[in-house]
């Protein structure tokens, strides 16, 4: 006996898995005007058709009317028992009914009166007919909430799209009824692109007040496809004035578009329409710097940097956000153009600049950018002039490095920090040659050279290690040193004792005492 039992229990338990497996396939199509409906799951399958306008009665359990020459067909099969019902419309709107139980015709009253009554909400629902006259009277009885409702038992993202155009296109509702509405089409249409195209046709309802708006872009934003959310949020910025409140709510979307081309697409947008309000401000670098793609960011920052003039906080995000490129190239494209901008005449823009470019590997790079800002920028303080200086040492690259120097020469002479900054850059240089081309440029830069200069000069020589550039230099010195300038004299005797070559060291005093 337990053998058979559990065989018996085995059987049920399968039967049991069937049963509760309710997967569902549904499809909807159109054809010379004629829709058809079909699903099918484990329990049931519905085959409907319909054409021309079709209204229901207020009871939802009955046709009211179905325009000349239109019809709908619906059928129903349930555990293998079919019924179907036929409604036609002459050509003079009259309706005529047709049952039928399983192929056999049947009298459509009393019983297949009552079969479609049973079924006629669920007709309704599947297949969208009446719906806009239905939201209408759902509105007129239960408002905004009564509509949304209804919505919420539709499967159907084409239908439940047809109950919110309905509902839109009511100008009575009010404004957190289109608040809630904005919102629930982000909630309950699982189609990204039917919740775009809602959004997109009825964008001009929803921004005239910052709450719609707000709602309206977190509805958006649970939008699962980049491209959709993308191509409304560039909609949205090229049809309406957004206030402040909205652009942070826009970037906050936009922040949180998974594509990084989708989102610089958007940001380009924005780019036209900037703020330097502190809140745009902090939402949109919080969308850059959820950019992946270095040449994205990039190209969004260089944007920003041709389209506005930036306030101190703006450029300091805008600077910060450069130094996280992980790219070398597009974090030296950026700031360059942040050169040309130009920087806020503030110490603090300054020296946020030099960190972020000291975040450049690439010794080519830095030295462009460091060559760039010489081009564009004079010496409003030593202390930038420092921190030019600073950042040029942690450049990589002896040739770099020198050329930097090269190109700096009209910062040289102004302040005594600076001066030394520079020195203590070129002593940080290891190559002998470039650092002697260094001092040699500087020595034949200016006419009259200062005597600080000069005496950084020479204090600079013994730092060289090759005797011949030390004895080009010192020659060169005592050319152009004042003949009264002791101190320079005793710092080119105390730097020819480092020369190793004695007939090198006897030019040099030779030349010396010449010039006594």
């Amino acid at each position: 006996m337990m053998w058979k039992f559990k065989i018996l229990l085995t059987i049920f338990l399968a039967q049991g898995i069937c049963f509760f497996s309710n997967a569902q396939s549904v499809s909807y199509s159109s054809h010379n005007s004629v829709h058809t409906y079909k699903s099918k799951d484990s329990f049931s399958s519905y085959e409907i058709q319909h054409k021309g306008k079709i209204e229901v009665t207020e009871n939802d359990q009955s046709i009211k009317s179905i325009s000349p020459g239109g019809f709908l067909k619906v059928s129903k099969t349930t555990f293998g028992n079919k019924r179907a019902v036929v409604i036609e419309s002459t050509s003079s709107g009259n309706m005529q009914y047709t049952y039928y139980v399983g192929k056999k015709e049947t009298p459509f009253t009393p019983e297949g009166k009552a079969w479609l009554a049973d079924i006629m909400l669920d007709v309704i629902r599947k297949t969208g007919i009446s719906a806009e006259s239905r939201a209408n009277r759902i509105y007129r009885n239960k408002g905004v909430d009564g509509v949304l409702d209804e919505i919420g038992e539709i499967e159907s993202s084409r239908v439940k799209s047809l109950y919110f155009s309905a509902l839109l296109e009511n100008n009575n509702i009010s404004i957190k009824g289109l608040a809630k509405t904005a919102k629930s089409i982000g909630v309950s249409i699982s189609s990204s692109s039917e919740r775009g195209r809602l959004y997109r046709k009825y964008s001009n309802k929803f921004f005239s007040n910052d709450e719609v708006a707000v709602a309206y872009f977190e509805g958006v934003r649970r939008i699962s496809s980049s491209s959709e959310k993308g191509s409304i949020l560039r909609h949205v910025l090229k049809r309406h004035k957004l206030s402040d409140n909205m652009m942070v709510a826009l970037l906050e979307t936009t922040s949180n578009i998974s594509s990084s081309s989708e989102k610089g697409a958007v940001l380009r947008e924005v780019n036209d329409l900037f703020s330097n309000n502190e809140k745009v401000v902090e939402a949109y670098f919080d969308a850059v710097d959820n950019i992946s793609s270095s040449s994205e960011r990039g190209s969004v920052l260089r944007g920003l940097l041709k389209n506005n003039q930036l306030n101190g906080p703006a450029m300091s995000a805008l600077l910060k956000s450069t130094g996280n490129i992980s790219s070398t190239s597009e974090k030296g494209s950026v700031l360059r153009m942040v050169i040309e901008h130009p920087l806020p005449k503030n110490e603090a823009a300054y020296q946020e600049f030099f960190k972020m470019a000291d975040r450049i590997s690439s010794s080519s790079e830095k030295g462009s950018v460091m060559r760039k800002f010489l081009e564009y920028n004079e010496l409003p303080s030593s202390n930038i002039g420092v921190w030019f200086f600073e950042s040029t040492a942690s450049i990589s690259s002896d040739s770099e490095r020198g050329s930097v120097l090269r190109a700096s020469y009209k910062y040289l002479g102004r302040y005594p920090e600076v001066d030394k900054e520079f020195f203590q850059t070129l002593k940080s240089i290891s190559s002998s040659s470039e650092k002697a081309y260094v001092l040699r440029k500087l020595l034949h830069s200016q006419n009259n050279i200062s005597a600080s200069l000069l005496l950084g000069i020479v204090q600079t020589v013994p730092n060289i290690s090759s005797s011949s550039e030390k004895s080009k230099l010192l020659m060169d010195v005592i050319e152009v040193m004042p003949k009264n300038n002791q101190q320079i004299k005793d710092e080119v005797l105390s730097a020819a004792k480092t020369i190793s070559s004695d007939s090198e060291y006897r030019r040099i005093m030779e030349k010396l005492h010449s010039m006594d």
